[in-house]
């Protein structure tokens, strides 16, 4: 059979580069921008690879007529999420005049779908210097015109954005780079004409290869996405690419050919090492922040118990009455100070128990020990503040036994403390449940509250340090959103597990802290802990 145009061979490892892409960025970040790019690459890829098996086809009619329906089919379904994808990158979706037109398109789009399968779409076959197409039929002409207006509508809404966005930077280049990309893949439909019996060397093939290396681009280089790691999709263009000469081992390439993909491999590799350079600065520059910062901690910490500790001391005396009698409203000012005093001492001690996390400097004592013994200690502690509040504390005692635990009780204790803590802190009506239970190789404690609850974006990122929920922020402003990171950080020296499920605000929360009855863990432990990084 005689060799394919050149254009017709980038069609499938264009088709797989620009899958990956939609993939790999919609799996890294759920949203519904990324969901519709994700869908709409499928579409592209459908279409790329019905367009190569056509050309493989030629002199087959059935063959021929079939996969024209087929990438017809598909690109009926890509001109609905091609309009949808750009308003929605743009921030235009949900202008009430938008909505309207995306619905629109959508109901017309799966009208077109159905109609790409029939003899009046598309039908019969001609054939001409380098190929061969079906001939245009009446649907077909409807199509058309439905693909021009909202193709151009997009484009224009992109260009628009691109062109008075002055403050967003960001924006501003996603905008940019969506208008290039499509504007050129909406050039591809050039390739239409055929179609109506108009015969041309197929260069708008093209258009697609070079769409996807445009979006690919502006994923890795300019935060298309967020959070979509560029190596990953570099790799994999390269790989594409690589792939190209394995796939099709008759390929005759000219010298531009050659050049063409000489410059993509360079292009790549050039981005990927760039990345990589990046990518170690960054984590140079975040150990030198961390390190900085834990000092700092670590130094005003100290600087600041000598003071406090007096202020408390000397508190105490004057309420004890060590220094003469005192009337009612001075001792009722010098309280608010001592329970001030002790507010911030626990604050303080907080920081310096991350300060020493931080630093790699934490010494498992361990030895076996009752978890149910100890969870009772943690409410006692507490049963004088849940009765302050007016809230009950319940303690659902095991009811069978519960096998020594081995480990260090200090820390455990000041995990389960902090998060028992945190339950009676962020209650105000109703009260605190504490369970102990015995899971397989488990031992699980149980606290549930009724206070303000979570929300879901709010449920790991509680446990990171300095973070705080948004409800608890409002109902107690004092904290500093260390007490869950530093029970998430002792628990899991243990080999255990913190987590937490609430259904919503004010709704309540159940925290699970999960202990192995017996786990390999080292005494003394190294870490080079960042805030929200919980590796080791």
């Amino acid at each position: 059979m005689a060799l394919l145009p050149f254009p017709v061979y980038f069609l499938v490892p264009s088709s797989i580069l620009i899958i990956v892409v939609g993939l790999y960025s919609w799996a890294k970040v759920k949203k519904r921008e990324n969901l519709i790019f994700f869908l709409l690459t499928m579409t592209q890829a459908v279409w790329a690879v019905s367009t190569f098996i056509m050309w493989k086809n030629c002199g087959n009619d059935v063959a021929v007529i079939f996969w024209d329906r087929v990438l017809y089919f598909a690109t009926t379904l890509m001109i609905p999420l091609l309009f949808h994808f750009t308003l929605e990158v743009c921030q235009l979706s949900n202008i009430k005049r938008n909505k309207i037109l995306i619905f629109l398109a959508y109901i017309i789009g799966f009208f077109f779908s159905y109609l790409s399968t029939t003899k009046y779409f598309v039908d019969h076959v001609f054939y001409y210097k380098w190929g061969c197409h079906t001939y245009a039929q009446i649907g077909h002409h409807f199509f058309f015109a439905y693909l021009l207006f909202f193709c151009t509508f997009a484009l224009y809404s992109v260009f628009k954005t691109w062109r008075n966005e002055k403050e967003d930077l960001e924006k501003k280049n996603r905008a940019f780079f969506i208008f290039i990309a499509f504007l050129i893949f909406t050039l591809s439909a050039v390739g239409m004409l055929l179609a109506y019996g108009i015969t041309m060397y197929p260069f708008s093939y093209l258009c697609f290869p070079i769409f996807s290396v445009i979006i690919t681009y502006a994923i890795t280089e300019k935060n298309l996405f967020v959070s979509v790691m560029a190596t990953d999709i570099l790799v994999a263009a390269i790989l594409t690419l690589t792939a190209t000469f394995f796939f099709f081992p008759e390929l005759e390439l000219s010298f531009w050919a050659k050049s063409t993909i000489f410059l993509l491999f360079l292009a790549s590799c050039s981005l990927l090492v760039k990345h990589n350079h990046e990518e170690m600065q960054r984590k140079d520059e975040l150990e030198r922040i961390s390190k900085l910062k834990t000092e700092f901690i670590s130094i005003v910490s100290h600087q600041l118990r000598t003071p406090l500790a007096a202020i408390r001391g000397y508190t105490d005396m004057l309420k004890d009455g060590d220094y003469g009698e005192i009337n009612y409203k001075v001792k009722e000012a010098i309280s608010y100070i001592h329970d001030s005093s002790v507010s911030m001492i626990k604050m303080v001690n907080g920081l310096l128990s991350v300060s020493r996390l931080e630093r790699g400097k934490i010494e498992l004592k361990l030895q076996n020990f009752s978890v149910p013994d100890m969870v009772e200690e943690c409410i006692h502690d507490v049963e004088l503040s849940s009765r302050t509040k007016g809230l009950y504390l319940q303690y659902v005692k095991p009811k069978f036994g519960i096998p020594l635990v081995r480990g260090d009780p200090e820390k455990i204790k000041h995990a389960i403390s902090n998060i028992l803590n945190n339950a009676i802190l962020y209650t105000n009506e109703g009260g605190v449940t504490v369970k102990v239970s015995k899971i397989n190789a488990l031992v699980r404690v149980e606290i549930k509250d009724t206070g303000v609850g979570l929300e879901q974006d709010e449920m790991e990122k509680i446990f990171l340090s300095f973070s705080r929920g948004k409800r608890g922020i409002e109902l107690y402003t004092q904290g500093t959103g260390l007490g869950l990171y530093v029970a998430r950080s002792f628990i899991e020296m243990h080999k255990g597990k913190v987590s937490v499920f609430s259904e919503g605000k004010n709704k309540g929360s159940t925290f699970y802290i999960d202990i192995p009855i017996r786990a390999d863990i080292v005494s003394r432990q190294e870490f080079n802990l960042t805030p929200g990084d919980m590796k080791k």
